[in-house]
């Protein structure tokens, strides 16, 4: 497959390879950033009752990936 990219392309990959440091490429390059630059919180008023919703069944193989997933973000321990 013969792709041809627009200058601006080149000029954006050009971009991206220079600072190819200062992306997380992995959930393990994501363990390092301080939580005071970025932490989310899920605030749960005890007050108000729990939604409740019918499970809904996956494709087996759609399944499969989605715990694959899981399990990285958990051995990062980003989860």
């Amino acid at each position: 497959m013969n792709v041809q990219l627009t200058k601006e392309s080149m000029n954006s990959l050009k971009l991206l390879l220079e600072y190819k440091d200062m992306f997380a490429w992995t959930y393990k390059d994501l363990k390092d950033i301080p939580p005071e630059l970025a932490q989310h919180r899920i605030e749960l008023d005890i007050l108000i009752p729990q939604a409740h919703q019918a499970k809904y069944k996956m494709k087996p193989n759609y399944t499969i990936v989605v715990k694959h997933d899981i399990d990285k973000l958990l051995i990062a321990k980003f989860i």
